[in-house]
């Protein structure tokens, strides 16, 4: 029996990239979320290994529409009457340059699950899906850190996206998990001036809409050096009330009791 409950077609898919000695992982939240014994998204992630983009592109075509947003970095859009589905191959990323965007990064379909895991950001994202095997891959200890409540960093790879220090707050809202010392440490050395206010905004927006207490994201956000960038967020930390009607502290408590409410 299978432990991940798969769409129909997508397992088709995994059948036919297996014929042409390619193998398919399922990556991602969804895997997490199951682990987590969370209901799984529809929308699925999935890694390629060990066939090139022009063979993936033509055993995808035969199953949907396929977009090519992300084309650049082996990245391809499927969809279907029922699903849609990321497919992308393992890539080898070195950062160049300031922002999500000073990236090279190159395709390596030869590239081990374990290597193309070590970029992804926290080690709960890192447990994947072999769809043709029918087994979990975990080369992190994700699903420990899953049992232990914990948001813990993979490497040093990590620094190369202060994008990840927003990802830390929002995440440990959402699964309510504590974060790793040593995790928050590299997360103090990230500049999140290099971030554009789209990518800003999408991790706040995750936090408020996702997270039964947002409150958790806002502690952490704390810890993690994020208010230094948001002096209005910073100014309500040690702003007394009147302890008569706000017997529960400054008006920075209040505030994050009142996120609480509002979700």
């Amino acid at each position: 029996m299978p432990l991940l409950s798969i769409p129909q077609e997508l397992n088709k898919i995994a059948k036919a990239i297996s014929k042409k000695k390619g193998r398919c992982i399922l990556v991602g939240g969804a895997v997490r979320d199951f682990c987590m014994g969370r209901k799984v998204p529809k929308d699925l992630d999935v890694e390629i290994f060990g066939m090139d983009q022009a063979l993936m592109e033509s055993i995808l075509n035969k199953f949907g529409k396929l977009y090519t947003v992300g084309k650049s970095f082996g990245v391809l859009k499927l969809k279907t009457e029922n699903a849609e589905y990321d497919f992308s191959l393992p890539r080898y990323e070195n950062k160049i340059g300031r922002g999500h965007r000073g990236f090279f990064t190159r395709p390596d379909p030869t590239m081990s699950y374990e290597k193309a895991a070590s970029r992804r950001d926290f080690t709960i994202n890192s447990i994947g899906y072999d769809l043709s095997k029918q087994n979990l891959l975990d080369p992190f200890n994700g699903l420990v850190d899953i049992k232990k409540k914990i948001l813990r960093h993979i490497g040093p790879s990590f620094s190369e996206d202060p994008l990840r220090v927003l990802r830390a707050m929002q995440f440990s809202a959402r699964l309510e998990f504590e974060i790793d010392p040593n995790t928050i440490k590299y997360c103090n050395q990230l500049n999140l001036a290099e971030l554009s206010r789209e990518r800003i905004f999408d991790e706040f927006r995750k936090l408020l809409i996702k997270a039964e207490k947002p409150s958790i994201g806002f502690k952490f956000a704390k810890k993690l050096g994020i208010l230094t960038y948001f002096p209005e967020l910073n100014k309500l930390i040690g702003v007394p009330q009147d302890p008569e009607w706000h017997p529960e502290g400054d008006v920075w408590t209040h505030t994050l009791l009142v996120l609480n409410e509002a979700a």
